[in-house]
């Protein structure tokens, strides 16, 4: 797998050899070990730009998203994706990274391998910690997907530093957006190749343009604090090859507690009518989603060219 190989072969042989050797059980707990590696795969990535820059290009070759005004973010590279985190509200923004058929093919059978952790490329009161979402309403939601790094240990657990964590609603996590996570997998086996670029929008006013950072409400936690920026909205926009064309497709969702259903039966028909234009997108966010592409991208207003026809059902229904 080239994401593989582009981070592997930037480290030793002692340390390949931990990271290929450890074994996966069912579902359970990083070790002491595991999470050492991983966040020594960080820090190395954080130190040397040579890696960062084969990273953008590989998951961004239109270009990183960029905000249209300066403003709190860091840019954040891991070897499974890239990250604009915002230090004041302690999310990311977005997130962008490059998704196979080999990479689901590749992690199939493989079970969850939880990590939460504060980042360590942070400085302490610039990130989230596990004691923020000790809270009674709010899932800690991914940006980027650990299913989609499970065909390698390390990035699966360094989808789990909470700087790719961002407060969401019961129903909406484990509903309506782990159904588009499972859609977005689909469409990797489907078509090959997608780039997919997952951000949080903070637009309560619905005026158009990013709210400031001071008026976004924040998650509070059991211990007092009130840290963690709540989005309004989440989005998820999706490139592909189609010959000599570029085709993309675009959602946004409200971030609530809203019922659609488990079964994908029910649930297409909000996916659907939550398709949008990347202009409202760009608008909404205030950033510049492919700044280094100017040729012509052909967008799905209603879902044409993109196959909805399989998805999995998701566990809304685990929700009191």
């Amino acid at each position: 797998m080239i994401r593989n190989q582009l981070i592997t072969s930037l480290f030793t042989a002692a340390i390949l050899a931990c990271s290929s050797g450890t074994a996966q059980a069912a579902s359970r707990n990083c070790t002491a070990d595991e999470k050492a590696l991983a966040n020594q795969q960080l820090m190395v990535i954080a130190q040397d730009s040579r890696i960062q820059a084969k990273l953008s290009d590989y998951h961004a070759p239109l270009g990183l998203p960029r905000a249209r005004a300066g403003g709190n973010e860091q840019l954040l590279y891991q070897g499974g994706y890239i990250m604009a985190h915002d230090v004041d509200l302690m999310t990311s923004l977005w997130v962008s990274y490059q998704l196979t058929e080999q990479d689901t093919t590749n992690a199939t059978g493989k079970d969850r391998v939880n990590c939460f952790r504060a980042d360590p490329r942070l400085k302490r009161g610039k990130k989230a910690s596990t004691t923020d979402y000790r809270e009674p309403v709010f899932d800690q939601g991914h940006m980027a997907n650990d299913a989609d790094l499970k065909d390698n240990l390390i990035e699966q657990i360094n989808s789990y530093v909470m700087s790719n964590m961002s407060p969401q609603y019961c129903r909406f996590n484990r509903g309506i957006w782990l159904s588009m996570e499972s859609l977005t997998r689909h469409w990797a086996e489907r078509y090959g190749q997608i780039f997919v670029t997952t951000g949080a929008l903070f637009d309560r006013d619905g005026v158009g343009g990013r709210d400031p950072d001071q008026n976004a409400i924040r998650m509070r936690s059991n211990n007092g604090k009130s840290r963690v920026g709540v989005p309004s909205h989440y989005y998820k926009t999706f490139l592909r090859q189609d010959g000599s064309d570029l085709r993309a497709i675009s959602f946004v969702f409200e971030n609530n507690n809203a019922a659609h259903g488990s079964a994908w039966r029910n649930v297409q028909p909000a996916v659907m009518d939550a398709i949008r234009s990347i202009d409202v997108i760009e608008n909404h966010a205030s950033l510049q989603l492919y700044p280094a592409f100017s040729g012509n991208i052909l967008e799905s207003r209603a879902g044409e060219g993109w196959d909805f026809s399989n998805n999995d059902s998701n566990f809304e229904a685990s929700c009191s």
